[in-house]
């Protein structure tokens, strides 16, 4: 008698349930992907226990002959991943059949011990697991299942099982820094994507990393010159030769996700769904690589970490083709690497310091058959030359911040409201773009848009946040609430009871995190946590758990601050809760700002009492504390820190309040300092964090010039500018924002102050034509100021520049008006004899690099004989100061990236080329002699030698 699948399914539920249910994950993966379950029921099954899981899905195939059929293939499939007894049964029932199975008794299992934790046995324990000879498989796509020695599958099972355990679940920092209890950390629920290109670029160590990205993904953004990588194809075959690169750089400031997407490749392989051209991925953390003292040879290390290896390693070693290293977390590696050494001779057994190992291993004088993927944050780069592809992560796109809050949340009406928040404030949708700022984001608004009646958000006490000190602040009390009233039945007492119930602890953390900032340092052993009045006990049993992250090691356990900025917005609650004077504050602003330390007599508190000494570089680094620290001092003045405040802020000899002194300060600074761009731009940022009308009504007076060229920047730096100039009763003498990059977004965040710049540059800033729309509106109001107007280098187009024209016919203010290479063609000039001729007020109207054909140039000669008072220049060769302006601009460009991608952008040097081509002999035959002509003649050569230059010295991608 023959029985069907389904029947053998239904008779051997409990065996298989057993069998499979300590290892799920790829049972059930693979019963999606064959389409045996749908993606939504296998994503509500990992939200299940994992009994709870199998059982569901048994239940599930169990319901057709079709399903239990591709429930069987799949097992044949997967069965390396299970014990020795299913790898029987499968041998045993599950060859092809063509018209039945035969019925099976039942088989009966003895009880196995709990399995170990991932940790142990990564490190300690013996593989219990075996594979099964051979299988049906999709030819090519497992190569493990090619190597015909049963010795090394044997462990090769092992790995791919401990790796599994090690990276299905994400970290979840709201669950005290551990694996979240709760199933929405899988890696499959909560994972999103990253946006990862090519990286072209060095770093510059003199700003904050989280500026630094944010230029980058301004002009990323801006450009739309990248090609997005996704990072499984990391080692995909390069388009230039073909093949796959073997040594790979990833780099990405803290907290963009480089160790999610590398945790997130680690499991894909285990499940064997990608780089199946991979025999074995070895994963080497640098945090663990850190505890090794003596020297080691490369079987050493991986016999150390990876014990079940420890027979079969020589036998792996020998074929190093197919073997993977991902070493994560360069900028942690606590041993110099000095790339410049002469290599060495270095064998799989030669005993060397570790720091010379990993270098041997990252530059192919070790295994260079094998492929390398490395990870760092920028401030600790390897050199280009030792990789075949480096790629630079840049975080989350928009849609990718709707899928994660999506994923966040349950409730999809919460995560609608969220994400509808974060895209309605400029703070927190610049913030949103990193993945852990995008977690800090969505905790801290969790419980403000709750769908339960009765939210704790009453205790909040305060309003869903709206910056960035405010958004960290929210999620900061929202830890230690959790935390603080564990097990109470009164969930809703006052905020300052809250904080008054961690003070002492949450003043030790934050001097922690000040003292060490100032040095740079983010790593904490259990001395330095004692020294600060913190025990291992505080950081497991209280919210501490929640901030500092511990790295759990072989013989160490190390501390450190999840995030950067974490570390830095406790620092800052920390002086703003110690420092109770108006004349301390005023001396921390310019230590923190400028690096000026008071003399020893006027020392006020501990806060500057030691022998400090910060450098540029240090400064620049500070300046997301500092405006931490102005959003916090805020909320100190709000009453939002009673509880952890022992005295309010002193009132100043003459009576002053903190508001006036504060005032008087920033005034000074925008007054008598010639201050860097970065530098202003700060302040701008510490007063829009502060919120104070008395304070920015002082100081904004004092801007008569902003010059911020070159800053890269974000909406929301655009909108701190407007925040500080709309207090100013003052025109704005000069705003330079050339090669900024706001695009239409960042300058409509600017349209309400636009008006009163006299001199205002917008050149290569990725405008379109809803720029010059919004710029027209400047133009035709009746309170319009401006003088001088650049906007070359804009796509502004056709219809753009048709509106501008129109306000123009009614404008009395504009002088100058600079279009140079905005993507004018012949219909962009149909109203501007009409417009131009009834405006009596521009003198100089430049044109160039556009390709308005010959009707278009009649159009300006007609529009010079209607208004002979205005200069037109149309051509290159008309103007010897416009030919010396252009030739500085290409001296200028030909090193600096910056302005070369943006000039790129615009297609500006083909423009140009063209446009002294087409006017060689001049608009009236007179242009083709002279100085004029030798200077068109230079720019021509020096454009050509710049866009042929190597890629290095052009910027050319």
């Amino acid at each position: 008698m023959t029985s069907t699948a389904q029947q053998l399914l239904h008779s051997q539920r409990d065996v298989l349930l057993e069998w499979t249910r300590v290892h799920p994950a790829p049972l059930l993966r693979w019963l999606c992907d064959a389409g045996v379950l749908s993606h939504a029921h296998y994503l509500s099954l990992l939200e299940r226990s994992p009994s709870n899981a199998v059982a569901q899905a048994l239940e599930t195939v169990c319901a057709s002959e079709e399903s239990s059929r591709g429930f069987l293939q799949v097992l044949r499939e997967v069965q390396d991943y299970y014990c020795e007894e299913l790898q029987v049964w499968v041998e045993r029932h599950c060859r092809e059949r063509t018209e039945g199975m035969k019925e099976a008794k039942p088989v009966r299992v003895e009880e196995k011990k709990k399995p170990k934790s991932p940790i142990s046995k990564l490190f300690k324990a013996k593989s219990k697991f075996t594979v099964t000879p051979e299988v049906k498989v999709e030819e090519g796509l497992k190569p493990w299942r090619s190597i015909k020695s049963s010795h090394l599958r044997v462990p090769l099972s092992a790995h791919r099982n401990t790796l599994l355990e090690r990276t299905e679940r994400l970290t979840s920092y709201a669950e005290g820094g551990g694996q979240a209890a709760n199933s929405a950390s899988h890696i499959e629920i909560r994972y999103t994507d990253l946006f990862v290109t090519e990286d072209n670029e060095s770093f510059d160590s003199s700003q904050h990393e989280y500026f630094t990205l944010a230029s980058r993904r301004a002009r990323i953004y801006a450009h739309q010159a990248c090609q997005r990588i996704c990072p499984r194809h990391l080692l995909s075959p390069q388009g230039t030769t073909g093949r796959p690169p073997k040594r790979v750089k990833v780099k990405g400031i803290a907290g963009i996700g480089k160790s999610v997407a590398v945790q997130r490749l680690v499991y894909e392989w285990a499940l064997g769904k990608h780089m199946r051209e991979f025999t074995c991925v070895f994963d080497l953390r640098f945090r663990e690589l850190n505890l090794i003292k003596a020297p080691l040879s490369l079987l050493d290390l991986l016999e150390d970490r990876f014990r079940y290896f420890k027979t079969v390693l020589p036998d792996l070693l020998a074929s190093p083709g197919p073997l993977l290293f991902i070493l994560d977390g360069l900028d942690e590696f606590q041993y110099q690497l000095n790339w410049n050494a002469p290599d060495r001779d270095i064998g799989v057994d030669s005993k060397v310091p570790v720091s010379e190992l990993i270098m041997a291993l990252i530059k192919g004088s070790l295994l260079p058959e094998s492929s390398v993927i490395l990870t760092s944050r920028p401030s600790t780069d390897a050199p280009k030359r030792f990789f075949q592809r480096c790629c630079v992560v840049l975080g989350f796109e928009e849609d990718q911040v709707k899928e994660y809050t999506s994923k966040f949340y349950k409730d999809p009406e919460v995560s609608e409201k969220v994400y509808n928040y974060i895209l309605d404030n400029d703070n927190l949708f610049v913030l949103s773009f990193i993945p852990l700022y995008c977690y800090i984001i969505c905790t801290a608004l969790a419980e403000f848009f709750s769908s339960q009646e009765d939210s704790d958000s009453r205790s909040l006490e305060l309003n869903p946040p709206r910056t960035v000190s405010e958004v960290y602040y929210c999620y900061l009390f929202t830890a230690i609430k959790h935390h603080a009233l564990k097990g109470k039945a009164k969930r809703n007492i006052l905020r300052s009871e809250v904080l008054s119930l961690v003070r002492q602890q949450l003043t030790n953390l934050g001097r922690l995190a000040y003292e060490n900032l100032l040095k740079s340092k983010i790593m904490f052993d259990i001395q330095d946590l004692e020294r600060y009045g913190l025990t291992p006990v505080d950081i497991q049993s209280t919210f501490l758990s929640q901030i500092l992250v511990p790295l759990k090691e072989e013989r160490v356990e190390m501390f450190s601050f999840f995030h950067l900025t974490v570390q830095e917005h406790l620092a800052a609650l920390y002086c703003a809760i110690n420092l109770s004077k108006q004349g301390h504050i005023i001396q921390a602003l310019d230590f923190w700002c400028f690096g000026e330390i008071p003399p020893p007599s006027t020392y006020p508190t501990p806060l500057l009492s030691q022998d400090l000494h910060l450098d540029q570089t240090r400064v620049e680094n500070l300046q997301m504390f500092t405006r931490f620290f102005m959003g916090l001092l805020r909320a100190r003045l709000g009453g939002q820190l009673d509880g952890l405040v022992l005295a309010p802020l002193e009132v100043g000899l003459e009576g002053e309040d903190i508001s006036t002194r504060l005032g008087i300060w920033f005034q000074n600074q925008f007054k008598g300092r010639q201050l860097a761009n970065q530098t202003a731009l700060n302040l701008l940022h510490c007063l829009m964090e502060l919120h104070m009308k008395e304070v920015t009504s002082k100081a904004s007076p004092e801007i008569r010039s902003l010059n911020l060229f070159k800053i890269k920047m974000s909406v929301v730096d655009c909108a701190a500018l407007h925040y500080v100039l709309q207090f100013s009763p003052h025109r704005l003498e000069e705003l330079n924002l050339g090669y900024s990059n706001i695009g239409n977004r960042g300058l409509s965040r600017l349209a309400p102050i636009l008006h009163r710049c006299e001199s205002l540059y917008l050149r290569y800033n990725c405008l379109e034509r809803e720029a010059a729309i919004l710029e027209s509106a400047v133009l035709k109001s009746n309170e319009c100021q401006v003088k001088k107007l650049f906007m070359c280098g804009n796509n502004l187009g056709p219809e753009g520049v048709l509106e501008l024209w129109k306000a123009l016919e009614q404008n009395i203010t504009l002088e100058e008006l600079y279009l140079d290479i905005t993507g004018i063609t012949e219909r962009g000039t149909e109203n501007i004899v009409n417009c131009l001729s009834k405006n009596t007020s521009l003198k100089t109207l430049t044109i160039v690099g556009n390709d308005i054909g010959e009707v278009g140039k009649r159009r300006l000669r007609e529009l010079g004989h209607r208004r002979p008072g205005l200069q037109i220049i149309g051509n290159f060769v008309d103007d010897l100061g416009l030919l010396n302006a252009y030739l500085d601009w290409v001296e200028e460009i030909r090193d600096d990236r910056d302005q070369m991608d943006s000039v790129k952008n615009a297609d500006a040097l083909q423009s140009i080329l063209k446009g002294l081509r087409v006017g060689a002999g001049g608009e009236n035959g007179e242009g083709g002699e002279g100085e004029n002509t030798a200077k068109a003649l230079e720019l021509e050569t020096k454009i050509l030698e710049l866009l042929n230059a190597p890629t290095h010295l052009a910027g050319v991608r």
